[in-house]
């Protein structure tokens, strides 16, 4: 189970990476008032994919944990957290289709919330160290 948890570890680095990219393409986009492009989308769906490898392996430290008998207090508020950034992060799938600049600045903000949920959700078990 150490190398699903080391991944997870790990792999929060290229969820911060894709949140950056996409806080970046959304936050210009929206400030010079473009209309959505390919890229646009395919950073959306880049998030929410990265998003979603991130919690499918928390899910399953989470069951090891349960069935070892060894889930913290600070374990269970980082999954609800979590959850919460999972539902946030799929609302860009409400106005996907849409043509106009609102949904860059929908996306941007969804970022926002997301990225302030993860920095709360990783806080919480004190997992902000490099490793």
């Amino acid at each position: 189970m150490g190398i699903v948890l080391m991944i997870h570890v790990l792999w929060r680095w290229a969820v911060v990476l894709v949140m950056l990219v996409a806080l970046v393409k959304f936050g210009l986009g929206w400030a010079q008032r473009k209309q959505p492009d390919l890229m646009d989308r395919r950073v959306t769906m880049l998030l929410t994919t990265v998003i979603d490898i991130q919690v499918l392996l928390g899910l399953i430290v989470l069951v090891w944990e349960l069935m070892n008998g060894a889930l913290a207090t600070p374990a269970i508020e980082h999954v609800i957290t979590m959850f919460i950034v999972v539902v946030v992060v799929h609302l860009t799938s409400i106005w996907r289709k849409r043509e106009n600049n609102a949904v860059l600045r929908n996306n941007f903000l969804v970022a926002v919330v997301t990225l302030g949920l993860i920095v709360l959700g990783v806080s919480v078990v004190g997992g902000w160290s490099l490793g």
